[in-house]
């Protein structure tokens, strides 16, 4: 089976605080721990596919940088997906920018947060397919 996960140089957007723009509370400014993982590949199934031994986290900071280390199982070892870089938000739509092999990236989606349980969903490619996290914020 092949894989093709752009979303998982997932590129959290830039916290803008520009006037008419809705701000988040303090508390979503966190780090959070990968609790699963799941990929919607619409030609092969129109169910989420989980992916296994799901690990590592996420911190969005208030200054618009987030640091990313998320693990996953494959092949016997583990693989590891670091990044670092801005992300922006409004409403329930987020971008996460970043730079991978020297390249820009940008993956967008939307996020909910409800009692610490933060759901981000990534658009992927080819249209229509999606990368869905569910992480949990520190205590």
């Amino acid at each position: 089976m092949k894989l093709c996960i752009p979303a998982l140089g997932l590129a959290l957007l830039t916290y803008q605080a520009a006037s008419g723009q809705a701000r988040v509370s303090p508390s979503f400014f966190t780090t959070y721990t990968y609790q699963s993982y799941a990929i919607l590949d619409k030609a092969s199934s129109l169910t989420p596919m989980a992916a296994k031994g799901v690990g590592g986290s996420l911190q969005l900071r208030p200054d618009g940088t987030y640091q990313k280390r998320l693990t996953l199982a494959g092949n016997g070892t583990t693989m590891h997906f670091d990044q670092d870089g801005r992300f922006t938000f409004a409403a329930d739509s987020i971008r996460f920018s970043y730079t991978k092999n020297g390249q820009p990236r940008t993956d967008r989606g939307t996020f909910r947060l409800r009692n610490g349980l933060l759901t981000l969903t990534i658009t992927g490619f080819p249209a229509g397919n999606q990368s869905i996290y569910m992480l949990r914020a520190a205590q």
